[in-house]
C-alpha cells in the first residue's frame, strides 16, 4: 500500500496538473521507502533527490499560476500567496536540514511535505477546478 493514493476526488480534470500531482505522490511514496532507519542510506536519498523534488514543486505550482492567470478566477493571488507559502517552508527545512541546524528525519520531512500538498490540492485546487479546466482551453 502507498503513502498517498490519489482519488478521483483529487483529480483536476487538466492532464498536465493530474500528472504532475500524480508524480509529486510518486516521489513522496518513493521517499517513504527509503525511510528504513539507516540513516546513512536516508541522508543519501534525500541529498540526492531534495533538491530535484523542490524543483519540480516550484515548477509545478508555476504551470498552476500560468493556468490560472488565463482566467478570472478572483483567488489567484491568494493561490499564489499559498504557494509560496509552502516553498518557503520545505526550502527552510531543506536550508535548515543542510545546514546541520536540524537532524534529518525523512519520515517527517515526506509526511510535513504530503500534509501540505495534500492539503492545498483539496483547498485551493479543487476549488479552482473550473478554472484550472477553462485556463488550460485558453
Amino acid at each position: 500500500m502507498d503513502f498517498i493514493e490519489l482519488g478521483y476526488d483529487y483529480l483536476i480534470d487538466v492532464p498536465e496538473i493530474d500528472n504532475q500531482h500524480k508524480e509529486l505522490a510518486k516521489r513522496l511514496n518513493n521517499s517513504i521507502k527509503h525511510c528504513t532507519g539507516k540513516k546513512k542510506d536516508e541522508e543519501r536519498f534525500y541529498y540526492e533527490n531534495m533538491g530535484k523534488s523542490i524543483g519540480f514543486l516550484r515548477d509545478h505550482f508555476e504551470l498552476e499560476e500560468k493556468i490560472l492567470s488565463k482566467t478570472k478566477y478572483e483567488n489567484t493571488e491568494k493561490h499564489k500567496l499559498a504557494h509560496k507559502k509552502i516553498l518557503d517552508k520545505i526550502i527552510k527545512m531543506n536550508d535548515d536540514i543542510e545546514k546541520k541546524k536540524n537532524e534529518l528525519d525523512l519520515f517527517y520531512v515526506t509526511a510535513f511535505i504530503r500534509e501540505a500538498v495534500m492539503k492545498h490540492i483539496k483547498t485551493y485546487d479543487i476549488v479552482a477546478k473550473k478554472y484550472f479546466i477553462e485556463g488550460n482551453k485558453l
